[in-house]
């Protein structure tokens, strides 16, 4: 836990947050004053002082948890989860990456909206700064393996531009499975160039990859005209 630095000793020290930040997002009672409860009893186990159940102190050394540790952690984890699989789950021998995208609301802070703006079609101060999501997601084992997370509006902020943040986790052999949202030439040509396959749904920018057993390199069932200048903007 290098990133944390030098901590005081304390009842919530950056460990024992870690661990009750996990508990209670993976637990059936999500709130603060739930995971509080459970520091008490497990230093009461554990012959300590109690501690109050005041839910103020677990909070703020929660808030003191670098955003660098945990993105570090969720990632070490998904590609240990995805290392360690049985090679029965794989498809054909081949991981099978799916990819998708979201978008979250956040607390309305300075901070937050200067990052990531609210939605143009609200007036100033009447919504929530909102941030885009894009995950690539292991379909055998189920691990995020990375994310990128950007802001809805602006240049380059759609999904295809996040996607592109995360090629390098998109492996010769990989197949990709994602929407129409991704069917861009860009993005199947550089798959094809890396050995991987793309399963899209139909559309116009949409080509299903196949694949030559001999080789494992990917070749498009029909041609691959480049769309025009003005489909390209992101």
């Amino acid at each position: 836990m290098e990133e944390v630095g030098v901590w005081r000793e304390r009842v919530y020290s950056p460990f024992m947050t870690l661990v009750l930040f996990l508990e209670q997002v993976l637990g059936a009672d999500h709130s603060c004053q739930d995971a509080v409860a459970r520091a008490l009893s497990a230093r009461v186990a554990d012959g300590q002082t109690p501690c109050s159940l005041n839910t103020g102190p677990y909070c703020k050394a929660r808030a003191r948890l670098p955003v660098e540790l945990l993105e570090r952690l969720g990632r070490e984890t998904g590609a240990r989860v995805c290392a360690q699989q049985p090679a029965g789950w794989l498809w054909h021998g081949r991981q099978v990456k799916l990819v998708d995208g979201s978008t979250v609301s956040m607390p309305d802070t300075a901070a937050n909206q200067k990052r990531f703006p609210q939605n143009r079609s609200q007036k100033t101060g009447l919504g929530f700064p909102l941030a885009r999501l894009v995950a690539i997601v292991s379909l055998s084992c189920g691990s995020v393996l990375d994310w990128a997370v950007g802001p809805c509006q602006g240049k380059e902020t759609g999904e295809t531009a996040l996607l592109w943040s995360l090629a390098q986790k998109l492996q010769p052999g990989d197949v990709v499975v994602a929407d129409r949202a991704y069917a861009g030439y860009f993005m199947i040509a550089w798959l094809i160039q890396q050995g991987g396959r793309s399963d899209s749904p139909a559309s116009t920018a949409t080509h299903r990859l196949s694949t030559r057993p001999a080789t494992g390199c990917a070749r498009p069932s029909g041609p691959l005209d480049a769309p025009p200048a003005s489909d390209l903007d992101e």
